[in-house]
C-alpha cells in the first residue's frame, strides 16, 4: 500500500458518497497518509539533534536511490537517539533497558499470553470488584492520567459510571511527547497487561467496545497488540466484547484525547472544546472511558494489592546524554539525579539543561537535579511532570537551540484551529531562531504578552503547555534574552 494520493483520495469520496474536499481535507491533516510506505524517516527532535541527528538526515539523503527521505518529528524512540524508520524497521536496533518495579514488572517479558497468566494474569478480571469498590481503590491509590494530564483516575471513572448506556472505552496509544517511550515499553514487552487493564476498564463500564488508537510509528507495538488481542479471542477473554486497534497517521495533536476522538470519527484531528467532557459525550457522542497504557497497566497491581497498599511508582523515560537511555520504574517523587545515576547509568558529560517530562513541561537547569519530581515539588521551578519524559542534555548544546528545536516542534504540530497556537508557537520559534543569529524580533515585552495569550485562549493543551519551555528558559537562562530588554513587571 502505498501514500493515498489525489487520485485514490477521490476514489475514497466517490466509494462514499461525499464531497471530494472532504477526504482531501482529511489526507492533507495527517502527513504520513502522503508518506510512502518504503520512506526513510529521521527523527530531527531535540534529543536527537542534539546527538547528531542532522548529519544522519544528510548521510541518508546522499544514499537515497530514489527512495524519499524525511526530517520528521519525534518517532517514538528516544532511546535510540539519533534514530530513524526505513519503513518499519527501527534503526539503530532496539535494546531495552528498563528494571524489574514493584508494579508492572516491566523488566520482564510475556511472550504469550501463557507467560502473562503464569504471573498471574487475569486473576483480577475473572473476580473482579463491584464499580463502588473499584472506584474506592483507585481513589486510595492517588493514580492519575500518566499521559500528561495528570487527572486523578478514580474521579474519571466514577464520571462515567453515571452516564447511561451505551458507554465506549478507549486506550490511548498515541504516545507522541517527545522524549516520551513508556507507553510503547508496556506494550511491546507486557501486552497482556495493558490490555487486562483495558478488559477491567470496559467491565467497570458496561462497554462492549473498547479501541486501542496506536501511534503509526509503533510497528512492533502493533505486531505485539495484534497478536495478544488474538491470542485473548482464542482464549475466550473477549468473549461478549470487541476489542478493536485504530492506527494514527502521524498527528502529535491526536494525543490530546478530543483531537483522538475526532481521528477516530474520521475528520482532522483537532481538538474539541469542552465541557462536555468525553466521559459524557464522547466517541460516536456517547459516554467514553480515556485512560492512557500506562494508566491501564497500573489497574491490576491496585485492585490486586489494594489502593492503599500500591507502592506509588511509575514509569520514566531517560533519554539524550545518559548511558543507558530506556524506561525506568521508580516511585513518583524521585529526583532526576536518582534516576539518571541510579536507573540511566550516569551522565556522558556534563549535564547543561534537563527536560523532566516532555516538551511541554518545561526545562531545568543542573540545579534542580535534586528536586522531587512530583507536580508540586516541581511547580515550584516553573516547570510540569507531564508524562514522564526526561531528556538530559549536555551542557555543549545550547539551551537556546534546545528551545528553539522545542518551539519549532509545536508550531509544527499545532493542529492550526485556534489562533494563539497557530500564529503564537510560530512567532516564539521565529524569535528564538533570531537570536541564535543575533537579531532582535520582539521585545521581552511583546514575547510575554503572545505567551500570556497563548496559555490564556488556546483551545488545547498544546498552546496552553507551550509557553512552559519558554517561561523556564527567561528564569533560569535570562542572559540569552538579554538583547530583548528588560522583563516586564507582569514577568
Amino acid at each position: 500500500m502505498g501514500p493515498l494520493t489525489p487520485e485514490l483520495s477521490d476514489a475514497v469520496a466517490d466509494h462514499m458518497n461525499i464531497r471530494r474536499g472532504e477526504v482531501h481535507e482529511v489526507v492533507s491533516f495527517y502527513s504520513f497518509l502522503r508518506v510512502p510506505v518504503d520512506a526513510v524517516r529521521v527523527c530531527i527532535g531535540p534529543v536527537c539533534d542534539c546527538l547528531g541527528a542532522k548529519d544522519v538526515l544528510a548521510r541518508e539523503q546522499e544514499q537515497a536511490n530514489g527512495v524519499p527521505v524525511l526530517g520528521v518529528e519525534c518517532l517514538g524512540h528516544c532511546d535510540l537517539a539519533p534514530v530513524l524508520l526505513r519503513g518499519d524497521t527501527v534503526e539503530p536496533e532496539v535494546t531495552y533497558r528498563a528494571n524489574d518495579g514493584p508494579s508492572t514488572g516491566l523488566a520482564g517479558w510475556d511472550e504469550t499470553l501463557a507467560d502473562y497468566e503464569a504471573r498471574g494474569g487475569f486473576e483480577v478480571l475473572r473476580d473482579l470488584p463491584a464499580p463502588e469498590r473499584i472506584v474506592e481503590e483507585l481513589k486510595a491509590s492517588g493514580l492519575t492520567g500518566y499521559g500528561g494530564a495528570g487527572f486523578p483516575t478514580g474521579i474519571k471513572w466514577e464520571a462515567v459510571a453515571r452516564e447511561p448506556h451505551p458507554r465506549y472505552v478507549v486506550v490511548n496509544a498515541d504516545e507522541g511527547e517527545p522524549g516520551t517511550i513508556k507507553d510503547r515499553y508496556v506494550m511491546e514487552r507486557r501486552p497482556y497487561l495493558m490490555l487486562e487493564g483495558m478488559l477491567i476498564a470496559m467491565r467497570f463500564a458496561g462497554a462492549e467496545h473498547g479501541f486501542v488508537y496506536l501511534r503509526e510509528e509503533y510497528g512492533t507495538a502493533r505486531a505485539r497488540l495484534t497478536q495478544a488481542i488474538d491470542e485473548l479471542r482464542q482464549a475466550g477473554h473477549l468473549d461478549g466484547v470487541a476489542v478493536e486497534m485504530v492506527v494514527g497517521a502521524g498527528a502529535y495533536i491526536c494525543g490530546e484525547e478530543t483531537a483522538m476522538l475526532e481521528s477516530m470519527e474520521g475528520r482532522r484531528g483537532m481538538p474539541r472544546l469542552k465541557p462536555p467532557f468525553p466521559s459524557e459525550v464522547g466517541y460516536l457522542g456517547r459516554p467514553t472511558l480515556i485512560n492512557n497504557v500506562e494508566t491501564l497497566a497500573h489497574i491490576p497491581a491496585i485492585l490486586r494489592t489494594g489502593g492503599e497498599a500500591w507502592p506509588h511508582v511509575r514509569l520514566w523515560s531517560v533519554s539524550g546524554a545518559v548511558r543507558e537511555p530506556g524506561c525506568y520504574e521508580a516511585p513518583v517523587d524521585v529526583t532526576l539525579r536518582r534516576l539518571i545515576d541510579e536507573h540511566a547509568g550516569g551522565a556522558t558529560e556534563e549535564i547543561g539543561a534537563i527536560v523532566p517530562g516532555g516538551a511541554a513541561s518545561g526545562i531545568l537547569p543542573p540545579a534542580a537535579l535534586d528536586a522531587p519530581l512530583t507536580r508540586d515539588a516541581l511547580r515550584e521551578w516553573d516547570v510540569g511532570a507531564g508524562s514522564a519524559g526526561v531528556q538530559v542534555f549536555p551542557k555543549s548544546y545550547s539551551p537556546l537551540r534546545l528551545l528553539a528545536e522545542t518551539m519549532r516542534f509545536f508550531a509544527e504540530e499545532s493542529c492550526q484551529k485556534c489562533t494563539p497556537c497557530r500564529i503564537g508557537n510560530r512567532g516564539m520559534h521565529h524569535l528564538l531562531q533570531e537570536l541564535e543569529r543575533g537579531r532582535v524580533a520582539m521585545s521581552r515585552e511583546q514575547a510575554e504578552e503572545w505567551l500570556d495569550a497563548m496559555a490564556a485562549t488556546s483551545i488545547c493543551g498544546l498552546g496552553q503547555g507551550a509557553p512552559f519551555p519558554m517561561r523556564a528558559a527567561f528564569r533560569y537562562w535570562p542572559e540569552l534574552f538579554a538583547p530583548l530588554g528588560e522583563p516586564s513587571r507582569m514577568a
